[in-house]
């Protein structure tokens, strides 16, 4: 557990360089009108860390297996504006402040904490290592996505 752990730190040293790196026009540019620019899909990711914590905790304090909710990402990232609500520099805060908090409780958490079970919307049950490894590969794709 401890990999995808310091994966998580790296991670976000990593998009803060990258989105740093990325001129604000290129950011901005929505390719389609029904595709995210490059700060809808940063701003996704803050919706993902946002639902995720709520689940990686929820798993934490219980001792049953948590049922894990979807949620609509398009919707929310059309409800939360980002494109037009927030500037480069605010999601990017964001984002970096939602996956410090996510990397401390998950430092904190004991190594059998790990194998906690929660279930997910197609009733698969899979462990708390399973749904953070899950979460940080998910980080990674639409990192590939910020960093073209």
């Amino acid at each position: 557990m401890m990999e995808s752990i310091m994966k998580l730190e790296s991670l976000i040293a990593e998009m803060t360089e990258i989105v740093t790196a990325t001129n604000e026009v290129e950011f901005n540019l929505k390719l389609a009108p029904d595709k995210w620019s490059k700060k809808e899909i940063l701003g996704h990711l803050c919706d993902s860390a946002v639902n995720n914590h709520i689940r990686f905790v929820k798993i934490l304090l219980s001792d049953y297996p948590i049922a894990i909710q979807g949620y609509a990402q398009n919707d929310w990232v059309r409800v939360n504006d980002y494109q037009e609500q927030y500037d480069q520099s605010e999601v990017l805060s964001l984002w970096q402040q939602m996956n410090w908090m996510i990397l401390r409780v998950m430092q904190k958490a004991d190594s059998s904490d790990f194998q906690k079970k929660c279930v997910l919307p197609d009733k698969t049950e899979v462990t708390l290592e399973w749904l953070f490894n899950d979460y940080v590969d998910h980080m990674i794709h639409h990192l590939e996505q910020i960093e073209l």
